[in-house]
């Protein structure tokens, strides 16, 4: 298949420390993380995720927002284990109706590349585009948030994934059986706001990029 637009191609797989101290429910808590995202963003899948050799999986996602959300969905969905993820723009080559295994092309070659950056950096996710100014960009601030979430415990992803799915601290440590305090007291630990502002200017840099400016000022992310 070939399309006018550039594809997106996502490929993931556990750190080797991750894979060597993983236990026997390691592929069963991946299938099952996979098939949550699945479902959670089945409208932006143009391939579904799917389990490969060893510990990999691969998608073709809509577009790079939607890449990076679901690599963002995963991580949480499976600390403590630890992922490394390359993401690839470009022409995909195969018929997607036949699934991953027939795809080809310059999207499949650079999520590859990709993800052999993000294992010599020892986690993380990288974006090859074939824009240099694009994966600077994105990169970086891929960076800054795994080197947030590096430092995070169980208890700081729990408060944290309570909070964005109830939207108030108060009905998030109700949810969770803490006070509001103790709640605070982890987002402030895990630099969250932090986090979260860094998430959304990631999503929306891939998603303008290049970005349009007019006379009157700057675009930025809202």
């Amino acid at each position: 298949m070939a399309t006018e637009e550039l594809s997106i191609c996502l490929h993931s797989d556990l750190l080797p420390v991750a894979r060597r101290r993983g236990r026997e429910d390691v592929a069963e808590r991946i299938e099952s993380a996979l098939k949550q995202a699945n479902e959670a963003f089945r409208d932006k899948l143009f391939v579904p995720l799917a389990l490969g050799s060893g510990h990999e999986w691969r998608a073709v996602p809509e577009s790079l927002p939607a890449a990076f959300e679901i690599d963002l969905f995963l991580r949480h969905r499976l600390f403590p284990l630890q992922i490394t993820t390359g993401i690839g723009r470009g022409d995909l080559g195969g018929p997607l109706s036949e699934g991953l295994a027939r795809l080809a092309g310059p999207c499949v070659i650079r999520s590859r590349k990709a993800l052999e950056r993000a294992r010599r950096h020892r986690g993380g996710t990288f974006l090859a585009s074939g824009d240099p100014l694009l994966d600077a960009g994105a990169n970086t601030i891929s960076l800054l948030l795994q080197t947030l979430f590096e430092t995070w415990t169980e208890k700081q992803l729990e408060a944290y994934l309570a909070y964005r799915r109830h939207g108030t601290e108060a009905t998030a440590a109700e949810a969770i059986g803490i006070t509001q305090s103790a709640l605070h007291q982890r987002l402030a630990a895990a630099r969250a706001k932090t986090y979260d502002l860094a998430t959304a200017q990631l999503l929306w840099f891939v998603d303008h990029f290049p970005a349009f400016f007019d006379e009157h000022g700057c675009a930025q992310a809202s």
